[in-house]
């Protein structure tokens, strides 16, 4: 009797990754505002965010909620968060929670904007028309269908085999597409124009548009691609939602809401066609054709004026920063070319003599600038490496004679800096609850000052020097767009020099006597050139994208940020010569003035929002997820008893302190699935006063299976006497889980208990009478562990279905355990009294895999190697460890192979065949196809280890397709099939039994590809 799989340990995961962030922040107080229909919720430092964003949502309720006909069933709650420097908003509208990153969004493919009026309006928005689309109610978030198949198992003194069918698949109830849900989200009301259709979105649509590769309509309606192409499905949902509202009427964003809340209705293109009388690839293909017409009409004077330059980086899509060496002979840049997203850029340096870049430095996104000489490039980057684990922005300096970088500041929040011409000083932005001012340090990162002083929420982007240094120009909002500001380099006499107009990036020409800076002043952003002295200005480029960020040397060469529809690229321009002509404008301008009242910040929250308070835990509702199990874990049962119905239930408080989810699943015959987790992110008594800030876990788990069985008898002659047998284990599991080192190592401590007993029903002995039924607890488990997981796996748009990277896994383990296998009992004081042994053994499990990119695009090879072993060989068999089956060499089923000590070694070539599937059917959107062939060896064995000639050899394919469903949940579905090249047979309990020289397949249907990581949550032994 070897072994159950609690297959409801894989399962969850899903529900618990987002509690996946190990960086608790026990050391902050919370506090609450409450206001008539919100509960903001608000940390040490971040006040003024918190009453700023407690004013605007009571400002923005009643418009949003009128809109749409509906209010949130409770108070909403907004938690502020400002102890990273990162800038987002997330609506939890299951749970009526938003979530707040106090620093202002600085986006490369967004305009400026009042920040806080604009996250507040665009997540509260998501709550109240996601909440209208829901087709179950909020308490309802999903149905789930699950399957699990398994092998036939041979041996007789094991149960049942393992699996090698998993499925679980969500039945949403709620089924909106990323473009009409972030669409909705930016236009939110036409009263509320915190966001509005800018230079920067018009300069995104435009560029697809003219080169005929916008998104298509049903790429936008998912995310899981590149920056680029995210933002790409929030510009187009924006647009589409503009042309619904001004050709239908805004009433029909809400009942394409309702509509979709239609319980049948999988897609978004029935209620379309149900509200508008079209379909939604009609209403798409007339949004495209009127667009692209109004482009190339507003676009066709700029054909023969253009001045663009010429591309000097072409790869990526974030090309920006440039900046001319003392010398003139290079250029340093940030790029992210070779990578998926943004924030994976590093630093690059051009060599204009041979045409050739070379990267420097990883992960860094800000300005850059040389010293004097040459010798050194500054800029800032952002890193955990804190006490507490924040991502906080610091200066550095790279020295390119010994290629070597010197972190300047520690927990600064200081980025875009830039040194002085002289080389003593360096000026960057620094900021926190939500203000941004500008910092002025020595060279050497010593000497921090602050020149600003605003605390209402302005922003400053960007400083640079004068060449003399007396003066700082920088960007500078307090509202909607920028405007270039300048002062002196004490911080007196500011002012700003632009208006009616985004202007931006401003950077000194080399003689002191101009600013060059960027501007959308016709409808599209140029390159401008402003004299300081009289005030004139000129135009510079004239380009059909724009143009940002320019450099510019002693000679008035131009080095700029070139946006194109495949990004930004980075372009040179030999002393351009202003244009005489001002182009006649693309879009009208927009300013402060022409817009409603109240657009830009508020400055000063207004004294009628109410006190705080000391936060007090608030938990969302309880979310139960009803799931429908087919589970033939038991041959022998029958129809309706492999129907496992039962739920997932989850609820946590608003600050992620306290968590719960658990589950129930039960059958006919009563055979159940029971778990329930406790999680605690808050600070743990002695372990806080010690510096340590653990996640503490506590899990409690209950499983049962039954089976008949058949066993002889002697009394008055033989008897062959069958009954049934539940097998129940009841386990209880203690962890504390906390990065260490770095962000890519986590350290796992736990304690485990668990008790393995077995009923035996009643029994008819004849001749004798009838034998009650007992139970026998025949293993009481007390396991300690720690465990250490290295994961540095490349953030990729393929990270999922094809990894480039590593993960190292090495776990120790001390069990100590009362163990009576052989159901031993003696009577003492007439009482049966079982007779255990007490193993303690101590093992040691290690695992290494190496996703390697090879030089054919997309196409890899992994290599992966496991090492087990026991230091106490005599163990019992039960505690064998296994490596056969799903997650081990797939060409022998799982408990052929097993021993006190395993190894394997296996080889995997994974190679693209459809990476821009991008079809839809149904529910269901695919997006790319990859395949692999894989090869193993290994073995399992007592005592000494055999020849390696002994070693059983697998090889294999797998085909991974990648998918989604109801346009939100990931979809990864995954067949192979290996063939075991040796034939071997064993010996279990008397009976011989052969495995190998067959072909074994696989069908795995989950949130993620890799089960390998999961090994441990199949391995609960009976």
């Amino acid at each position: 009797m070897k072994r159950l799989l609690p297959i409801l340990f894989l399962f969850s995961t899903s529900f618990l990754a987002a509690q996946e962030d190990l960086y608790p922040h026990p050391e902050l107080d919370w506090f609450t505002i409450e206001t008539q229909h919100f509960l903001v919720h608000y940390h040490n430092g971040a006040e003024r965010s918190a009453r700023e964003i407690a004013q605007i949502a009571e400002e923005i309720y009643r418009p949003i909620t009128q809109l749409y006909q509906h209010e949130p069933d409770q108070k909403v709650s907004f938690v502020v968060i400002d102890y990273d420097d990162y800038s987002n908003g997330a609506a939890y509208f299951y749970d009526n929670k938003i979530e707040i990153w106090a620093p202002a969004l600085d986006f490369d493919l967004r305009g400026t904007h009042p920040w806080l009026r604009d996250v507040v309006t665009h997540e509260f928005t998501h709550i109240v028309q996601i909440q209208t689309a829901m087709k179950l109610g909020r308490k309802f978030p999903a149905i789930y269908l699950q399957w699990l198949g398994y092998e036939a198992e041979r041996r007789t003194d094991v149960l049942y085999g393992y699996p090698n069918i998993i499925v679980s698949y969500p039945l949403s109830a709620f089924v909106v597409p990323s473009w009409f849900a972030e669409g909705v989200a930016q236009y939110n009301h036409p009263d509320l124009t915190y966001d509005y259709w800018d230079s920067h979105r018009d300069m995104i649509l435009r560029m697809y548009m003219l080169d005929g590769n916008p998104l298509t309509w049903d790429q936008m309606a998912v995310f899981g691609k590149t920056s680029l192409g995210n933002e790409s499905s929030y510009n187009a949902g924006f647009s589409i939602v503009h042309y619904i509202v001004e050709t239908y009427g805004v009433e029909k964003l809400d009942a394409i809401s309702r509509a979709l809340s239609s319980l049948p209705r999988v897609t978004v293109d029935g209620a379309i066609e149900a509200v508008l009388g079209k379909s939604g690839e009609e209403l798409y293909e007339e949004w495209k054709k009127v667009k692209t017409e109004h482009y190339r009409a507003s676009t066709s004077h700029l054909a023969a004026k253009r001045v663009e330059g010429s591309l000097i980086e072409e790869e990526g899509f974030g090309n920006s920063y440039p900046v001319f060496s003392p010398d003139g002979k290079s250029i340093a840049y940030v790029s992210n070319k070779g990578e998926d997203y943004f924030s994976l850029s590093s630093v690059y340096r051009y060599d204009r003599a041979t045409k050739t870049s070379t990267r420097l430095k990883k992960g860094v996104r800000s300005t850059v600038s040389f010293s004097p000489d040459g010798r050194f490039l500054y800029y800032s980057k952002a890193s955990r490496d804190n006490p507490h684990w924040s991502t906080l922005s610091d200066l550095y300096r790279y020295d390119l004679e010994k290629e070597d970088e010197e972190r300047l500041t520690h927990g600064w929040r200081a980025w875009n800096p830039r040194l002085s011409a002289d080389g003593t000083k360096i000026v960057f932005v620094t900021g926190s609850d939500g203000t941004a001012n500008i910092g002025v340090a020595s060279a050497d990162g010593k000497n921090f000052v602050r020149l600003t002083h605003f605390k209402d929420g302005e922003q400053v982007y960007t400083p640079s020097w004068s060449p003399d240094g007396t003066m700082i120009a920088f960007g500078y909002s307090d509202g909607h767009k920028q405007s270039v500001a300048l002062m002196a380099s004490d911080g007196s006499g500011l002012k700003t020099l632009t208006a009616n107009s985004d202007a931006r990036n401003p950077v000194f020409s080399t003689d002191g006597q101009s600013l060059y800076y960027a501007s959308d002043e016709s409808g599209i952003f140029n390159i401008y050139r402003q004299d300081l002295q009289g005030g004139s200005r000129r135009q510079l480029t004239n380009v059909l994208g724009g143009t940002f960020m320019p450099a510019v040397n002693s000679d008035g060469d131009l080095a700029f940020a070139f946006y194109t529809s495949s990004g930004y690229k980075l372009a040179f321009l030999e002393k351009p010569t202003p244009l005489v002509e001002t182009t006649q404008p693309v879009l009208p301008p927009v300013t402060l003035s022409e817009r409603s009242a109240g657009t830009a910040n508020t400055g000063q929250p207004e004294s009628g929002v109410a006190p705080s308070k000391p936060y007090r835990n608030v938990f969302s509702s309880l979310s139960i997820i009803p799931l429908l199990r087919v589970d033939n874990y038991n041959p022998g049962n029958k129809g309706i008893d492999i129907i496992r119905p039962g739920i997932y239930f989850a609820s946590s408080d608003m600050l992620n302190k306290l968590s719960l989810f658990g589950s129930a699943a039960i059958n006919r015959k009563l055979e159940r699935d029971l778990f329930f987790i406790f999680e605690y992110r808050d600070a743990i008594p002695l372990l806080y006063q010690l510096g340590i800030e653990p996640v503490m876990t506590l899990e409690l788990y209950n499983i049962s299976r039954k089976t008949d069985v058949t066993f002889d008898l002697f009394t008055d002659r033989q008897h062959f006497l069958s009954t049934d047998v539940t097998y129940n284990l009841l386990e209880f599991d203690f962890t504390l889980r906390q990065k260490v080192i770095s962000e890519e190592n986590e350290l796992k401590l736990a304690y485990t208990l668990s008790k393995y007993n077995a009923d035996v029903g009643s029994f008819l002995i004849p001749s004798v009478g009838v034998s009650p039924g007992f139970r026998n607890e025949y293993l009481i488990g007390n396991t300690f562990s720690a465990h250490l997981r290295h994961e540095s796996i490349h953030p990729t748009v393929d990270r999922d279905i094809n990894p480039v990277g590593r993960t190292v896994s090495l776990r120790y383990t001390f069990e100590s355990d009362k163990f009576n296998p052989e159901s031993e009992y003696e009577i003492e004081n007439g009482v049966l009294v079982p007779q255990y042994t007490n193993p303690q053994f101590q093992r040691l499990e290690a695992a290494w895999n190496e996703h390697l990119a090879l030089p054919f695009k997309r196409h890899t090879l992994t290599l992966s190697v496991r090492r087990n072993t026991s230091f106490n060989r005599g163990i019992d068999d039960f505690f064998d460890f296994y490596i056969g089956g799903f997650t081990g060499m797939r060409g022998y089923p799982f408990y052929a192979l097993g021993g006190s000590e395993v190894a394997t070694a296996s080889l995997n070539y994974r190679f693209p065949i459809m990476t821009g599937i991008n079809t839809r059917f149904l529910q269901f959107y695919f997006t790319k196809l990859y395949g692999s062939v894989f090869g193993d060896m290994g073995e399992a064995w007592r005592g000494s280890a055999p020849p390696l000639k002994d070693w059983k050899t697998d090889a294999g394919f797998e085909l991974r397709l990648e998918a989604f469903s109801f346009y939100q949940y990931p979809t990864r579905i995954f067949f192979s099939g290996a063939y075991g090249f040796n034939q071997f047979t064993k010996t279990f309990s008397n009976t011989p039994v052969s495995y190998g020289k067959e072909w074994r397949f696989y069908l795995g249907v989950l949130f993620g590809f890799e089960l390998s990581q999961s090994r441990r949550m199949f391995e609960k032994t009976f």
